[in-house]
């Protein structure tokens, strides 16, 4: 179905849902799915500040990441030499991150920036649910899962962006080295102006597509025998569990969840009754 967004941007998509359920003697069975998808669109926009089309906003999601295309750590002083001049600021020096000259100038500035992808600033591309319901007797089991894939996000705040007298995060423990320079998964340590490394690149880009395990319910109906004909017209008894497991590519990121809180897991034991 079509979304209409303003400034004359668009946003479209569509959603499926399906639902099945099934008895069998005392066994019953209940599934459902659910599926939405969107994508937006900058569809008219004025580019002619852009001197590249690859920089042109037009024709672009409206939550594009935009920044260099990293290939690597600068070897040594002979690949800086070697290498299109980087003006992103500070001394470059080895085990800093080495950027793509888009339009092959020899300088490394704005005009390198192209689409990294979506960042998925108004939700996910596309979120999926599932819940499936198993009754067996007076037990019953409910499951829901709900994902969303397709956004990234960038790793840039004080926990990764580190430089000259800043309080050192776990994530600097790869840093490069001469001796680590060929197993780094960080940049070099400076105590001075890391401007060229910490900026918006694909170096520093992550996918926040992940699926959780939302909600597990396992519940007890007390039958009529029990509960006898007095006040009580129902009686139930139920365990669950919240936010129990997250599968992703960067699950232990999702979940540390930089800046904010972290991830909690929620356990409930509860009693309904009905009278």
């Amino acid at each position: 179905m079509p979304y209409v967004n303003y400034n004359n941007d668009s946003r479209t998509g569509f959603d499926l849902s399906v639902n099945y359920k099934k008895n069998f003697g005392d066994f019953g069975f209940q599934a459902g799915a659910n599926m939405t998808y969107y994508t937006t669109n900058a569809s008219k926009r004025d580019d002619t500040n852009y001197a590249d089309s690859y920089q042109y906003r037009q024709g672009k999601p409206l939550d594009a990441i935009w920044g260099y295309e990293c290939l690597g750590f600068f070897k040594d002083q002979a690949d800086i030499d070697n290498s299109p001049k980087q003006s992103l600021g500070g001394t470059v020096r080895p085990g800093d991150l080495k950027y793509k000259d888009q339009n092959n100038d020899g300088v490394i500035d704005t005009k390198d920036q192209v689409n990294l992808g979506k960042g998925g600033w108004y939700g996910a591309p596309m979120t999926v649910g599932v819940n499936l319901t198993f009754k067996y007797k007076n037990f019953t089991l409910f499951m829901l899962g709900v994902g969303g894939f397709g956004g990234h996000a960038v790793k840039n705040n004080s926990y990764w962006w580190i430089d000259q007298e800043d309080k050192y995060s776990a994530a600097v423990r790869g840093r490069w080295t001469p001796e680590t320079a060929e197993t780094a998964t960080y940049p070099r340590l400076t105590t001075q102006n890391g401007a060229n490394n910490n900026t918006t690149s694909d170096f520093w880009m992550y996918s926040t597509s992940r699926f959780d395990l939302a909600k597990v319910q396992l519940t007890y109906d007390f039958p009529k025998c029990i509960i006898g004909n007095g006040i009580i017209k129902g009686l139930s008894v139920y365990a669950s569990g919240n936010s129990l497991l997250t599968l992703a590519k960067e699950r232990k990121l999702l979940e540390m969840n930089v800046g904010s809180a972290p991830q909690t897991r929620f356990y409930n034991l509860g009693v309904k009754v009905r009278f």
